[in-house]
């Protein structure tokens, strides 16, 4: 169990929100100067409406994945 809530959450796309908004305020607290999140740089996005396992966006990555993605 998730002391967080995150693993609670009914769809895919809200955990992976959560998670990397914690990732996010976490990095802001260590100092850690890559510490704002560009979604446009992951590489999969889950759809907001499903569930189902597969069912997600594929970012084109034109120029290939970005060292440290998806923080700038």
């Amino acid at each position: 169990m998730s002391a967080n809530g995150i693993s609670h959450l009914a769809l895919k796309r809200d955990r992976q929100d959560a998670k990397l908004a914690l990732a996010a305020t976490d990095r802001t607290a260590a100092g850690n100067p890559r510490d704002t999140l560009d979604i446009t740089q992951l590489p999969t996005r889950y759809h907001t409406s499903s569930n189902k396992s597969g069912d997600s966006i594929d970012n084109p990555n034109i120029g290939g994945l970005v060292d440290g993605r998806p923080w700038t």
